[in-house]
């Protein structure tokens, strides 16, 4: 990484060593273009603002020679030249204290991100260079800055902060300013602090500050407030105590109350707070709420870990190489495979992961693992980890991390403690009456087990005045029995409620039950019940809602209203219908999300269709191959954050619809969305992630139609080289060196330095 220090002094380190830069005009050529990294800037313009004094020659030639000294101390990979322009590479790995003091802000920005931006200015911009475009920065920086000390002072007074309302005051004061709201803000302080001896002080230094650099007496607010808190006028709180630091708490928000479950969650309570236990795997069927569970538990016991919980959804993934991206970016990790100079890092995804954790306190949620697990895939490059194997070297080197998985089979790893989940309790609620009706949840004595309860809620989500009654509290008790109380189940079945009584649900459940005593395992046979309430919902649906159904299992990871409406053509009637179905899960950023084993079940009635299925997978190619080139213009401007989290969001869509068009040789699409998928593989630092998306497009296409002629020059013969060994058998690249080389080659094939 390249630190440059702007503020006070010019100083400079690469990889925490301090570089020596001894050219003045180099310094000078740094500074500018880093401190406008979205630029570039034609030669003559940059020669004539940095050596005004010189004729263009000679001008143009300081440049050239300032640049060589800049890229042989900091390599290539922080410039981007040619002939006409020289800018500063913005995607670079570097840390500018102008840029952090500069850092946006809004009415959400804590007190602690403020003082980490103001801490960064200690004095004027490069003090010491007299150049009119250093002035104009000096004056437009201490604005800045000014801007962001008045802010943190009125939030440490507005928090009574006080004894950091008065370091920092004194901080803006000793820049050798007269700032009257640095003044106001440290009388405040110490009247706050008891202090009206020291208020009186501080005025008095502020009056002498004025007279001296402005001859003039403070402002009528500045009076105003010195005799408010000398007279005692102004009654301040004392100082509060320091609140601790809130724990990062990453969980997926419920919209609905946890029913249920209490002596799971009394052992999970105990297994979490354990230091003895590192591993958890609650175990169960599909449908059995394991994963609510599992959220409900971590966050009860969130203060039991000091740098966090985190919440790792694996159902979308097909492939444990995508594992350890997935960790890394719900643990907010940053991967990086590239140094400053863009060679390849020796370290791993996995490597980068285990390091970062190493000392970490914090609780892994490793949801729907089952899937992922060796058993599934005994064959794995080396570069690749399995869920149970990952798990393994987490816990192997991070000693203060505990792992806390769902899984419908067991992780099978030394020291692992299983929580079985079996249905929910089932019995009758206690028989007390209010005006013939059981007694509401509000009413003493009113007792009623875990699935009875679900259904009641979900009932009433769908028939506000849905009651249980003495007529049908025991058709509801033989619904849950018949779904052997498996969480999923009832609140299907209790979706109909609408239109069904209770008694009639469980007749159209039986009508199609064949059995309950069976194992649960796997589809068609390990969930066989579940399967039968899927079947018994698809057959009350309409043929337009059927349609859409089976459609929309062609989603990965969730997908938004006009994605649904674009791709299978739903109306917004009958996503909502889906919805009050318990087909449908809506999440407060809009999204909408199909339980797996829902997905599975609508996924095998699309392939029941082939011209439909092939017909909606290419709506869905198209559909995400526009938005990434929607996306492509954003990537490169201030909007790039914001893209990247936006095709993070999609990111299983975009790999669904990127594998389709590479299986179908679907080049425009490939063409459409490649720019946007290469941009975020490089800023995201994704290099495995890179070689899944290209090897396979390297196979199918051998690049022809991939990418036109024009995009691979004739001169390049060492990239095309590159292409063709990416399309090698796997067997023939014993390690990650070539992939890594070739990936490079194609990230950069439109980033070359001149």
């Amino acid at each position: 990484m390249l630190e440059v220090q702007l503020l006070g002094k010019f100083a400079a380190k690469l990889d925490d060593q301090h570089l020596d830069i001894p050219s003045r005009p180099a310094q000078a050529l740094l500074a500018y273009l880093i401190l406008n990294t979205h630029k570039s800037f034609r030669r003559e313009k940059l020669a004539g603002l940095l050596w005004p004094e010189s004729d263009e020659t000679n001008a143009r030639n300081n440049l050239r020679q300032a640049l060589w000294r800049l890229r042989k101390l900091l390599g290539d990979g922080f410039f981007l030249a040619d002939k006409v322009s020289v800018g500063f590479n913005h995607q670079a790995d570097y840390r500018l204290d102008a840029k952090q003091l500069q850092a946006d802000i809004d009415d959400n920005t804590s007190i602690e991100t403020l003082i980490q931006m103001v801490a960064v200015y200690e004095d004027k911009l490069l003090p010491g260079f007299y150049d009119s475009w250093v002035t104009l920065e000096q004056e437009r920086l201490q604005a800045v800055y000014e801007d962001r000390m008045q802010l943190l002072l009125t939030r440490l007074v507005e928090t009574v902060r006080w004894r950091e309302t008065r370091e920092w005051a004194e901080q803006w004061i000793a820049q050798g300013l007269t700032p009257e709201p640095a003044y106001r803000a440290l009388m405040t302080a110490q009247a706050a602090l008891g202090d009206l001896t020291g208020v009186a002080t501080v005025y008095q230094r502020c009056r002498d500050a004025l007279d001296e650099e402005l001859g003039v007496e403070p402002s009528a607010e500045t009076q105003v407030l010195f005799q408010k808190l000398t007279s005692g006028e102004l009654q301040l709180q004392p100082q509060k105590q320091l609140a601790k630091p809130a724990i990062p708490v990453k969980l997926p928000v419920q919209t609905t109350p946890f029913v249920g479950r209490e002596d799971e969650l009394s052992r999970l309570a105990t297994l979490l707070t354990d230091p003895t236990v590192k591993l958890i795997t609650v175990l169960g069927p599909g449908g059995m709420g394991k994963t609510r569970l599992a959220i409900e538990a971590a966050r009860a016991q969130a203060e039991a870990f000091t740098d966090g919980v985190y919440f790792v959804p694996l159902a979308p993934l097909d492939d444990p190489g995508f594992i350890s991206s997935e960790i890394a970016e719900e643990i907010g990790l940053i991967l990086h495979f590239k140094d400053h100079q863009e060679h390849w890092k020796n370290d791993t995804q996995v490597e980068q992961i285990l390091a970062y954790l190493r000392d970490k306190h914090l609780l892994l949620i490793l949801d729907n693992s089952e899937h992922l697990l060796t058993t599934a895939f005994p064959s794995l490059p080396e570069w690749d980890k399995s869920v149970d194997q990952l798990a393994a070297e987490i816990l192997q080197v991070a000693p203060h991390v505990k792992i806390l998985a769902t899984s419908r089979e067991r992780l099978n790893l030394h020291g692992e403690t299983l929580v079985p989940l079996d249905g929910l309790t089932i019995s009758a609620p206690v028989t007390q009456k209010t005006n013939g009706a059981l007694a509401s949840e509000d009413a003493p004595g009113f007792i009623a087990s875990g699935a009875v309860e679900l259904f009641r809620q979900g009932a009433r989500r769908v028939r506000p005045n849905f009651e249980l009654e003495p007529d049908n509290v025991g058709d509801v008790i033989d619904i849950c029995r018949l779904v052997g109380g498996m969480p999923l189940g009832i609140e299907l079945a209790a979706a109909w409620i609408e239109l069904l009584s209770p008694a009639e649900i469980v007749a159209e459940i039986r009508q199609n039950l064949d059995f309950l005593e069976t194992d649960l395992g796997n589809i068609p046979d390990r969930h066989r019940s579940v399967r039968l309430i899927f079947e018994s919902t698809w057959q009350r649906l309409t043929a337009a809602e059927r349609a859409t159904f089976q459609q929309l299992s062609i989603f990965r990871g969730g997908f938004t209203r006009d994605a649904a409406q674009t791709i299978t053509g739903a109306s917004l009637r009958t996503l909502m219908v889906l919805v009050n179905k318990s087909l449908l899960r809506p999440n407060l950023q809009g999204r909408y999300h199909l339980h797996e084993l829902l997905r599975q079940f609508a996924a095998e009635h699309l392939t029941q269709d082939p011209l439909a299925e092939t017909a909606v997978k290419d709506r869905h190619c198209a559909y995400f191959a526009t938005f990434l080139h929607q996306k492509e213009p954003d990537l490169r401007t201030r909007k790039q954050a914001q893209a990247l989290n936006d095709i993070e969001v999609e990111l299983d869509n975009v790999r669904t619809a990127w594998n389709w068009a590479v299986t179908h040789k679907n080049s425009a699409a490939l063409q459409k969305a490649v720019e946007s998928v290469c941009e975020f593989i490089r800023v995201r630092g994704r290099i495995d992630e890179g070689w899944r998306f290209f090897q396979p497009a390297a196979r199918a296409f051998g690049w022809q139609g991939f990418w036109t002629a024009e995009d691979i020059p004739d001169s390049d013969t060492m990239f095309k080289h590159m292409l063709q060994m990416l399309d090698a058998p796997a067997d023939k690249i014993e390690n990650g060196d070539d992939r890594q080389i070739v990936l490079s080659k194609i990230l950069a094939r439109d980033n070359r330095l001149y």
